[in-house]
């Protein structure tokens, strides 16, 4: 059942990167397909998203060496946070870590009504930093959708590399990382 929820969540955070989806439709979708799937009542597909988001809202697993890293970068850089991740969900689980003061910007699809590879995401988080393209980089953990969106928006781009494998014919980013203790190093060399 896992694999299943995985292949359809896969499929269902596709089309919202298309722009074919809203991100409610996103909640829901999800979990019906899942539960027609199952065989079960579609119709619980509502709730049953509500409360996958709450609960999800609620958790604030840390990366190995993630608040370290960040008070370093936080000395010598602005750091920011772009996600196509649910605004509720991604601003609760930063709360919850203690991460949220790390960060003089946010930015969610959500928010701004753009979801990566839209490189216009990065252009609104641009703006609230008062900075050009040039000036930042984007550290993300998809080979594809943040490659994307970073290099239309002009951003360079890091990517953390976790040994996942990567889909047939996706070239591996050039500038790339094991961990954010690698990416610190990296950048302390800079």
């Amino acid at each position: 059942m896992l694999l299943e929820f995985r292949r359809i969540n896969d499929a269902v955070w596709e089309r919202y990167r298309q722009g074919l989806i809203s991100q409610p439709s996103l909640a829901r979708e999800r979990f019906r397909q899942l539960l027609v799937h199952l065989g079960s009542d579609p119709r619980e597909a509502e709730a049953l998203g509500l409360s996958y988001l709450d609960h999800l809202a609620s958790r604030g697993e840390l990366l190995p060496g993630c608040r370290r890293v960040l008070v370093s970068l936080g000395r010598r850089y602005r750091l920011g946070i772009v996600t196509n991740g649910i605004d509720r969900v991604q601003r609760s689980r930063l709360r919850v870590s203690g991460l949220e003061r790390h960060f003089s910007v946010i930015v969610t699809s959500q928010g701004c009504g753009f979801a990566k590879p839209d490189p216009r995401i990065f252009r609104t988080a641009l703006s609230v930093l008062g900075l050009g393209p040039r000036q930042v980089l984007y550290v993300g953990d998809d080979a594809v959708v943040d490659r994307a969106a970073a290099v239309g928006a002009g951003i360079p781009f890091v990517w953390i590399d976790r040994g996942v494998p990567l889909a047939r014919g996706v070239r591996r980013p050039r500038r790339r990382v094991a961990s954010l203790v690698a990416l610190a190093r990296t950048l302390q060399s800079i």
